[in-house]
């Protein structure tokens, strides 16, 4: 039997009341019950691997994670008992950094005696090679012949960097013959201003073999903008045939 107008009319009310009542269920259940998977809840839910790490989150697995390889560390006289401690790192975490990452130097003597321990706290930059630099380390009379470098034993938390890496080079690099002055010009390609940008220099002779280290800050690098670096090492340093700038940008 055929429904009267009115019965339609009141049919087609029921059935938009009850989409309403189904709607506001839905929110309902979703505000009180539901619980979004988010990257900082201590829980692991969504298309996390762990608890707030892999999937759709910056936090990198420590499962997937990779140990950074420390690739040399050598200790540069540069005065009577003072020295720079210098090591390259590989980070081999493609496009991921971290943050407060505590790291130690020590300093011996020729029988392998600890002179002076440097420690400190860095941020590892997703680059592939990160030289970690320490000048002016006092060490008083004694001498300093090899130098260890190692990373504490607290875990590191590598983040993938979300945000792509300014364009920064380094050009016109001039390097003194006698190795006592090296200049270069920092160019900031970017279409935004570059902050906290750290400037490394290490000193290369014709065995391969690290001879000298340098670190300078460039607090602020305006867009489309260059600005010159000078590193010098008094007397000089003999022998040296190639100068590696590295421009480690904050993330």
């Amino acid at each position: 039997m055929a429904l009267s107008w009115s019965g339609r009319r009141q049919l087609l009310y029921y059935a938009v009341g009850a989409a309403i009542l189904l709607v506001v269920g839905i929110g309902i259940w979703q505000v009180f019950f539901a619980k979004p998977a988010i990257c900082f809840d201590g829980t692991q839910n969504g298309d996390e691997r762990g608890i707030d790490c892999g999937g759709s989150c910056a936090l990198i697995c420590s499962i997937d994670a990779k140990a950074p390889v420390v690739l040399w560390t050598r200790a540069f006289q540069v005065a009577p008992g003072i020295y720079t401690a210098a090591a390259y790192v590989e980070n081999r975490n493609v496009g991921a950094g971290a943050h407060k990452v505590k790291y130690s130097f020590q300093l011996r003597d020729e029988q392998n005696l600890l002179v002076k321990e440097y420690v400190g706290v860095t941020a590892l930059p997703p680059v592939a090679t990160i030289p970690i630099i320490v000048p002016s380390i006092t060490v008083g009379n004694r001498t300093v012949v090899k130098a260890d470098f190692n990373f504490s034993s607290e875990e590191i938390q590598w983040v993938e960097n979300t945000r792509e890496l300014p364009a920064l080079r380094a050009t016109q690099q001039n390097l003194s013959q006698d190795g006592s002055r090296l200049s270069t010009t920092i160019v900031n390609d970017s279409v935004e201003d570059v902050r906290g940008l750290v400037v490394t220099a290490v000193l290369f002779d014709g065995a391969g073999v690290a001879r000298a280290a340098s670190t300078s800050a460039i607090p602020r690098l305006a867009r489309r903008s260059s600005q010159d670096v000078v590193f010098t090492w008094g007397d000089g340093v003999p022998n040296i045939v190639r100068a590696e700038i590295t421009l480690l940008p904050a993330f």
